[in-house]
């Protein structure tokens, strides 16, 4: 296929999954199926038909609301569709070979999906990290690098590195710092990228973690006891990533001398 085409099929195909991440990001933490029932309008119940259900253009066609009682839609629905879209040209900009361009298609997906949970819940749903881990070990057999050590031990060290953190913190100061679903996170990431992808997402992903502290500080009036979901900061961390997978060593190389 031309590269101009895959690109049109990577912008369609990414905003229909976009389209269905919508749903899981509203469904899964309620614990609803997300194919079940068909999308409604969460005001007055309106059945969406597949004309107005088309990924960013329906939305712009309805000019951002219901087509049957009028009322608005969450510009989020268009934004993730889009966001999704532009993560999976990323993908197949970088992506070795086509085992690794579907499973990082899939794992980009999932950190979408992550992102708007953590945002909305605070929380990073267990049904998607634990089969993410048995995805990336098994990916790891099948389309190296990273093999099956470095899998493994992507899985094992920033992982277990990230709980012992969390334990300390807590036990000192009696209060939680970094949830379990931060930990399987990044053992997560660790299957599929490796190691030291394991670290460099720790490193960047903490460095973006203060960056979007201090603006909810300066701007949405958060404190020091404030919850802030760290797991936004690791998933675009993965995604940097995925996109160049030798990002923290030419990091290191040029903060030492």
């Amino acid at each position: 296929m031309p590269f101009h085409y895959a690109i049109g099929f990577a912008v369609l195909f990414g905003a229909t999954i976009g389209s269905f991440l919508n749903v899981v990001i509203h469904r899964l933490p309620l614990g609803q199926s997300v194919v079940r029932p068909r999308s409604r309008c969460p005001h007055c119940s309106w059945m969406i038909p597949a004309w107005a259900n088309i990924p960013i253009l329906s939305y712009v066609a309805l000019r951002g609301r219901c087509w049957s009682c009028s009322a608005p839609i969450s510009l989020r629905y268009p934004l993730v569709e889009a966001l999704t879209a532009v993560v999976f040209v990323g993908v197949l900009w970088v992506a070795p070979s086509y085992t690794r361009l579907f499973a990082h298609w899939a794992l980009g997906a999932a950190l979408v999906a992550v992102a708007f949970i953590d945002l909305d819940h605070k929380i990073i749903p267990n049904s998607i990290t634990l089969p993410g881990i048995v995805i990336g070990m098994a990916l790891a057999f099948v389309d190296p690098p990273p093999g099956p050590l470095d899998a493994l031990l992507g899985v094992l060290i920033p992982a277990g590195l990230m709980f012992a953190i969390a334990e300390i913190y807590e036990r000192r100061s009696g209060a939680i710092g970094l949830g379990m679903g931060d930990v399987k996170l990044v053992a997560m990431l660790g299957a599929f990228l490796g190691v030291q992808a394991g670290f460099g997402i720790m490193v960047l992903g903490s460095l973006l973690g203060i960056v979007h502290g201090l603006i909810m500080m300066l701007f949405a009036g958060a404190g020091r006891r404030t919850r802030i979901p760290f797991g936004p900061a690791l998933c675009l961390a993965g995604l940097f990533h995925i996109y160049d997978p030798m990002l923290f060593p030419g990091l290191i190389e040029r903060l030492l001398p």
